[in-house]
């Protein structure tokens, strides 16, 4: 009797209907590269956030003491200074922490703010017929700009004003996180508009408008929970452009100033003092990790978010 009680609901158990994100979780747990990404991005992450609390070495005061700080300058890894110090004696992995948090926070706020705008205009542009024409041109015409030159004279003009108003490094952090984020909306919204182009004449849209649904709820409840998942690639893959981008304007000078750490304000540190080129190795060496493990990431979720790839 408990043999025959126990096979129905052993069957029913693995009968019973999976979740999506399940589906989507194991998908990307088979893509070896995007779960050595997690983990490396996971690492990155525990070592600039937790870090800290752990190694508590002076990332940006340089020592007053002239003759002490001579002698701790430029000095090879040890035990006392796992990855060396700098030019003027400052820890590089206390750097490497502080720089790494600066460096993710431009580089996931910046596409947080990207993903934002270009969803918004994918959706007006894609839904409302009449206003796909001036948001596209207005795409094409951020598309043909040069990007960089454009995010140094937006620096270059609007960080004076930012700067005196919220101090040198949060005003630049704002004024980094809008140019970037200003500037890196284009692609998303045309996905997005793609994506709204189909939906939007599917059965269950038609049948919401043909009820009288106004276009907001529509969108709100119908369209975008079917096009988060090419945002969500999008965003993961744009987070990498970002930190790329950050570490360029700092390396050229016209990002966080030199005495603040991030990797890229590192790597322009250390490229006037060419005699120890393990000071930029570091720096490098994180940028190419956080990017590397971003990608990967972006690719797992792209190939576990596609219902014709899920499941093979």
């Amino acid at each position: 009797m408990t043999d025959a009680t126990a096979a129905p609901a052993i069957l029913d158990r693995e009968d019973a209907p999976r979740s999506l994100w399940r589906d989507v979780w194991d998908q990307f747990r088979m893509h070896r590269g995007a779960t050595i990404g997690l983990w490396v991005l996971a690492s990155l992450l525990i070592f600039v956030l937790i870090g800290p609390l752990f190694w508590t070495a002076e990332p940006i005061k340089v020592n007053p003491n002239t003759a002490e700080m001579f002698k701790s300058r430029n000095l090879s890894p040890s035990w006392s200074n796992p990855l060396g110090t700098d030019q003027v004696g400052r820890d590089i992995m206390a750097r490497l922490m502080l720089g790494g948090k600066v460096s993710l926070a431009v580089g996931f706020v910046a596409m947080a703010v990207a993903v934002f705008l270009g969803t918004l205009i994918g959706l007006l542009s894609g839904y409302f017929r009449r206003l796909d024409g001036a948001l596209m041109r207005l795409t094409d015409l951020f598309l043909s700009l040069p990007l960089l030159p454009l995010i140094l004279v937006l620096t270059f003009l609007y960080g004076p004003a930012l700067k005196e108003a919220f101090g040198p490094n949060l005003g630049t952090f704002f004024i980094l996180i809008m140019a970037i984020g200003l500037t890196s909306w284009m692609h998303v919204a045309r996905i997005v508009r793609g994506q709204v182009l189909a939906v939007k004449e599917r059965e269950f849209v038609l049948a919401a408008r043909s009820i009288g649904t106004p276009a907001r709820r529509i969108i709100s409840r119908h369209i975008l929970p079917n096009v988060l998942a090419p945002v969500m690639v999008a965003a993961a893959l744009g987070v990498a452009n970002a930190i790329i981008t950050e570490s360029v304007v700092s390396f050229l000078g016209q990002g966080f100033q030199s005495d603040f750490s991030t990797w890229g304000s590192m790597l322009n540190s250390a490229y006037y003092n060419q005699t120890y080129p393990m000071q930029m190795v570091w720096p490098g060496l994180a940028i190419s990790l956080t990017v590397l493990s971003v990608n990967y990431v972006g690719d797992g979720l792209r190939d576990a978010l596609d219902p014709r790839i899920r499941g093979r």
